[in-house]
């Protein structure tokens, strides 16, 4: 893959801007939240509406969901406390056997941690393991003018070392689902901030944590990872499933009332699997991807990529029973895992008896097809429900080639060839006690090349091409917004 960052072209093929998603550019829109009672457009002044079942669209004190959250959020003044324990321990999720863990608060996932938008959250993180450091770092969050609050050992902090703690304090500038992680070992929850939203539901059933399960923990594979990804054999949903031959374990479930709208929070937390998610019988409508508010449209099967979230709102107009919600991992270049059907939940109606369902999937041809990508830029889906106004005069261009490939670094053993991933040549190697972080506060450019730290200009938009070679991949820019201006295919 070759990147080429520019400052100033003219609006090329990503715009990045502070948010998380990637997503087409919206032209100026007068279309409102679907089905909502009260109606508010990007264009319209934010109201003091409130916030309830009819009227998700408002949210108050002069806030909706016409407020550009890059632009204007609350400050409610309000801290929100949470203390997180990480302790060693072993889970059996699927009833196969024990596998050492790393939890949060001795659960898998860990605490939801919730706060609205425009509140504090202050964190303590207390490590309790007895030979590693650690950190926690909030997947997707702004951190507007607290960036050493990302939770990035060797890139914003050094790691919290063993019987210590650390607090970390953020302002919730935007509204929507999350997590927060330590990747591979166990370390992981579920962040959600309310906020308004682009269509109506009655109740939200919160997060749906989605993550492919290994045999072995991230020491034992990472090294094995460099050769080939290990497969996993299984797959959970919010830290669940029953094991791959059905005889063990129990599937996480959720209870719906007939005739009402629930709101729910799909999340991958994934090593290396991506995710064809869909309920029997119910199509999503999807408001939300990643952090930013969308104009609602209808899908019966969602891709999900890794780290990515979809907040979806289901209607429970079925015939009352048990429905299969599916996570099944797509054939192809986007993963693989040994159950790559076998991943669900169960949704379960109130006024009928609790059992494994017999509903069907949906037809998995057409639009529904498995992929190993987002809704397709032509599709007038993932449209922003608010205007980014990416600028579109010319500008003054200044290139810089970033080229992304696989590297050879050696043999094992038995002459299999390792791989690395490296930008310009030079795989990222970080050093704990020198965070990146204070090379840039300290103005020192002094940084070895191995740190792989790239400068872009103090401006509110840069403009990047990205041109894949052979191995299909994505450049996730952590707390920014992608806007897709133009694809096209060679």
């Amino acid at each position: 893959m070759y990147l080429l960052h520019t400052l100033p072209l003219l609006a090329s093929w990503v715009a990045y801007a502070a948010g998380s998603a990637a997503m087409k550019r919206q032209a100026s829109s007068t279309s409102s939240a679907a089905g909502s009672a009260t109606t508010l457009t990007p264009d319209d002044a934010d109201t003091e509406c409130t916030n309830g079942p009819h009227s998700r669209a408002c949210w108050g004190g002069g806030f909706s969901i016409a407020t550009d959250f890059d632009q204007k959020w609350p400050d409610t003044g309000k801290t929100v406390p949470y203390t997180l324990d990480i302790t060693n321990t072993t889970l059996n999720p699927d009833g196969t056997g024990d596998r050492l863990v790393m939890l949060i608060n001795n659960q898998y996932p860990g605490p939801v941690i919730r706060a609205q938008w425009g509140d504090w959250l202050e964190i303590t993180v207390n490590n309790k393991l007895p030979n590693n450091g650690t950190g926690i770092h909030w997947h997707g969050i702004r951190q507007f003018e607290t960036c050493d609050q990302d939770g990035v050992p060797g890139i914003t902090e050094c790691p919290i070392a063993p019987g210590t703690s650390r607090t970390y304090r953020f302002h919730c500038t935007q509204f929507g689902t999350s997590w927060c992680v330590q990747y591979g070992v166990g370390t992981l929850g579920t962040l959600v901030i309310d906020g308004p939203a682009t269509d109506n539901y009655d109740e939200d059933l919160g997060p749906f944590a989605l993550t492919d399960w290994y045999d072995e923990t991230a020491f034992f594979n990472n090294p094995l990872a460099r050769i080939a990804p290990p497969q996993p054999y299984t797959g959970l949903v919010n830290g669940m499933n029953v094991s791959p031959d059905g005889t063990k374990g129990k599937y996480y479930n959720a209870t719906v009332k007939s005739a009402k709208k629930y709101r729910l929070r799909l999340i991958n937390t994934s090593v290396d699997s991506a995710f064809m998610v869909s309920l029997d019988n119910h199509p999503f409508t999807v408001i939300t991807s990643d952090f930013v508010p969308i104009k609602p449209y209808v899908a019966e099967r969602v891709f999900i990529g890794i780290g990515q979230r979809l907040d979806v709102i289901i209607e429970a107009n079925q015939t009352a029973s048990n429905y299969w919600f599916r996570a099944d991992v797509p054939a192809g270049a986007c993963g693989s895992n040994a159950n790559p059907k076998g991943i669900r939940a169960i949704i379960h109606y109130d006024n009928t008896t609790f059992g494994n369902p017999t509903s069907t999937a949906w037809d998995t041809t057409g639009a529904n097809a498995d992929r190993c990508t987002d809704e397709s830029y032509n599709s007038n889906k993932l449209e922003p429900y608010w205007d980014s106004f990416v600028p579109s005069d010319a500008l003054t261009a200044n290139p810089t080639l970033l080229s992304v490939q696989a590297q050879e670094a050696g043999l094992t053993t038995d002459n299999r060839t390792i791989f690395r991933w490296a930008i310009n040549t030079t795989s990222l190697n970080v050093d704990w006690d020198r965070p990146i972080l204070e090379y840039v506060q300290e103005g020192n450019t002094s940084y070895p090349a191995y740190e792989n730290l790239i400068n872009v200009p103090d401006v509110a938009w840069t403009y990047w091409v990205l041109q894949e070679i052979s191995t299909p991949g994505g450049i996730p820019l952590n707390a920014h917004s992608a806007i897709t201006t133009a694809f096209n295919s060679f």
